[in-house]
C-alpha cells in the first residue's frame, strides 16, 4: 500500500498536476497533504480546484500550513498590513483571488493530524513542528530531536523548509517531502514523497517530478501579480529555475540595505529602492 506526501504547493497548480499524472499512473489512492496550498505563484483558484477534486477522487489527510493562517487572519481583520509591495503583495494578491468557501475551508483544517491506516503504524502530520506551523525542521538540529523525543509516534512527516530530507534518531524517523510548487534542491521541477508500508515499517522514496517551467513563466507575466507583487515574482521564478530560495535571502538583503540608511525598519513595507538594489545585488533583475 503507497500513499503519495505533498506539501507547499504555493499555487504552482503545474506542479500539482505532475505529481497527479505521476500519482494516477502510479496507481496510488491515498494522499497526504501538508499545507501551504497556495501563494506565491498566480491563480490559486485552479490549485484549489484541483485541491476539490483530489479529495472527491483520493482517501485523503489534510493539514493547514502557515499561509492558510496568514489568510485566516487576515479574513478576520488582523493588522497584517498588507500592500503591493514585493513581500507582501503576492499575499495580498492571493487573498483577492479567495472566495470566502476557500477561507471556511482553511478554519476547518487542524494544524496537526494523525494517518492511522489499519495494520500500520500511525503518523504524525505537521507543517512545521507540532506547536509552530512556522518553525524550521532539519535533520540533525537540535529543534528537530526535540521535537522527535517529544511524540509518542515513530513516524512522523512534516513540510515548511521546502527541502527534501529524512533523518532518525532515537528509533523516530521524520520524512519532509519537499514542496511542490518551489522546492529546493531541484530545478524546474516539484517534490513529493511517496511512502509504502511493507516488511511491518513505513519506507518512503523521495520523487521529483519535471513540468513545464516556460508554461509557469508565461502565467506569471499574464497575471496581475506581476503589477502587484512584482520583484516577488522574480524572486519566486528564480527559485523554481534554480532550485534555490532567494526570496527570504532578498528580503534580508532589503532590510539590511534600508537599515543602513533608516533609523527603523518596518520588514512588511520596506521601501521598493532597497528592494531594487538587492534583487539587483542577487541578479534577480
Amino acid at each position: 500500500m503507497k500513499v503519495a506526501v505533498i506539501s507547499d504547493i504555493h499555487s504552482n497548480h503545474l506542479a500539482l498536476e505532475a505529481c497527479l499524472r505521476y500519482i494516477e499512473k502510479h496507481g496510488i489512492q491515498k494522499i497526504i497533504l501538508l499545507g501551504d496550498y497556495v501563494s506565491d505563484c498566480p491563480n490559486p483558484q485552479t490549485t484549489l480546484k484541483l485541491l476539490r477534486k483530489i479529495r472527491e477522487t483520493y482517501e485523503v489527510w489534510c493539514i493547514r500550513g502557515n499561509r492558510e493562517e496568514y489568510f485566516i487572519r487576515h479574513a478576520k481583520g488582523y493588522p497584517d498590513g498588507w500592500v503591493y509591495e514585493a513581500n507582501t503583495g503576492n499575499l495580498l494578491y492571493t487573498y483577492e483571488n479567495l472566495k470566502k468557501e476557500d477561507i471556511r475551508w482553511f478554519e476547518s483544517l487542524s494544524n496537526t493530524g494523525i494517518v492511522e491506516i489499519e495494520g500500520t503504524e500511525p503518523i504524525i502530520l505537521a507543517h512545521g513542528s507540532l506547536k509552530n506551523s512556522r518553525e524550521l525542521l532539519y535533520e540533525n538540529e537540535q529543534n528537530t530531536k526535540d521535537v522527535l523525543e517529544s511524540i509518542s509516534y515513530k513516524y512522523m512527516l512534516c513540510g515548511h523548509s521546502h527541502k527534501q530530507f529524512s533523518y532518525e534518531y532515537k528509533g523516530k524517523v521524520i520524512i519532509n517531502p519537499g514542496s511542490v510548487g518551489v522546492p529546493i534542491g531541484c530545478k524546474k521541477s516539484a517534490h513529493m514523497a511517496v511512502i509504502e508500508w511493507t516488511n511491518h515499517k513505513w519506507e518512503f522514496e523521495f520523487q521529483t517530478i519535471p513540468y513545464d517551467y516556460q508554461q509557469l513563466v508565461e502565467e506569471f507575466e499574464e497575471s496581475e501579480m506581476k503589477d502587484k507583487a512584482y520583484l516577488w515574482m522574480r524572486c519566486i521564478l528564480r527559485s523554481i529555475k534554480d532550485g534555490v530560495n532567494y526570496a527570504p535571502t532578498c528580503v534580508k538583503k532589503a532590510h539590511d540595505i534600508a537599515a543602513k540608511e533608516m533609523e527603523e525598519v518596518d520588514w512588511n513595507h520596506i521601501p521598493p529602492r532597497y528592494w531594487n538594489e538587492a534583487a539587483e545585488e542577487m541578479g534577480i533583475i
